[in-house]
């Protein structure tokens, strides 16, 4: 998930406790940047994450670590209070397997080791009353272990208040419907990001996307590397026969801002859901620490649907046919992100 959330014109200020979706996110909403990536939602594997280390890093360095299947996994929901006095409020968990398309359906819900789904939140005293401008963190943390098969999870918290209790829908009439939720959503915060040893040559990856929309549509897959070896491989590959893909990329020099940008175009059925394995093959020897493959999913809105084209934004996308990079009106409907680690302890396990 994923700059899922474009600037609008009208765009408001958030004035509670809220969770951001990147480091640059203040609680305007619809917000910018990538939703996919909240440091606010921490996964510390088998440590416990103290207030004092959640306040001063607020600004950075990222605290998440991977999360380790099978393992000890302590996960906290960090907030910060926008309002101009104390406000208290609670967080809920939830995992869903790696997707391109968050789907509420598909998330199950993570409590804590005392079996409590509504972690309320503190301050550095232990304290409910969050100060105005006050750092706070869920207490204590979630706890998460035994997942279900599969290598990849994607994290997302909700921050409920009595000015703002959040209700999630069950479902949505189509892909605008779902991302208009989102951008309008400053309590709800999405941390898709999993990280690959460097030590490898080669990674994988499956993610889950999908359409709600009644009929077909046409999408964008952005393939987004920085830091990769010019010419590094990239293969896209769906094999289901309602909506087959198998596209062979590889990632372009980078340009000013450090982007190697590639993709491709696809026609996706209505009410489709279905897996996109993506395989990342370096040209010569192990990935670059610091690397990161972000894989982003779009929609092409419809020229005569009012809601598709109040919540597109403008995009850089890359061609099928053509890797010569274009500004692009689209629907973000999700992203991935993963990073190659030097960092045991943060390296998926």
């Amino acid at each position: 998930m994923n700059a899922m959330k474009p600037f609008a014109a009208n765009a408001a200020q958030y004035n509670d406790l809220f969770v951001r979706d990147n480091f640059s996110d203040t609680g305007t909403y619809p917000s910018t940047g990538n939703p996919c990536q909240s440091p606010d939602i921490i996964p510390y594997q088998s440590g416990t994450l103290s207030w004092a280390t959640a306040n001063s890093t607020y600004n950075g360095p990222d605290q998440g670590l991977a999360i380790i299947n099978g393992g000890v996994n302590n996960i906290y929901v960090r907030a910060k209070n926008l309002n101009t006095v104390a406000g208290a409020g609670a967080a809920n968990l939830y995992y869903a397997n790696a997707s391109l398309f968050l789907l509420p359906n598909t998330w199950t819900q993570i409590y804590s080791a005392g079996g409590a789904g509504s972690l309320q939140f503190v301050d550095g005293t232990g304290n409910t009353a969050i100060a105005a401008g006050g750092i706070a963190i869920s207490n204590p943390s979630f706890l998460l272990t035994g997942l279900p098969a599969g290598p990849h999870y994607c994290l997302i918290a909700v921050v409920q208040t009595a000015a703002h209790p959040v209700t999630v829908p069950t479902s949505f009439p189509t892909n605008a419907a779902f991302v208009q939720w989102v951008q309008n959503n400053p309590a709800v915060g999405w941390r898709n990001i999993f990280y690959q040893p460097n030590t490898s040559v080669q990674l994988v990856r499956t993610f889950n996307f999908a359409s709600v929309n009644p009929t077909s549509a046409y999408f964008h897959f952005r393939i987004l590397g920085r830091g990769f070896v010019t010419g590094t491989g990239i293969n896209a590959q769906c094999t289901d026969q309602s909506c087959p893909i198998n596209q062979n990329m590889t990632l372009p020099a980078p340009d000013i801002n450090g982007n190697q940008i590639t993709g491709f175009d696809v026609s996706v059925p209505g009410n489709f859901s279905g897996n996109l394995v993506i395989t990342a093959t370096s040209p010569g020897g192990p990935f670059p620490v610091g690397a990161t493959l972000t894989v982003t999913y779009y929609q092409y809105p419809s020229a005569e649907d009012e809601l598709d084209l109040a919540v597109a934004g403008i995009f850089t996308v890359a061609k099928e046919a053509d890797p010569a990079r274009y500004a692009a009106m689209l629907i973000q409907i999700g992203e991935c992100t993963i990073g190659i680690t030097n960092n045991p302890a943060q390296a998926d396990l």
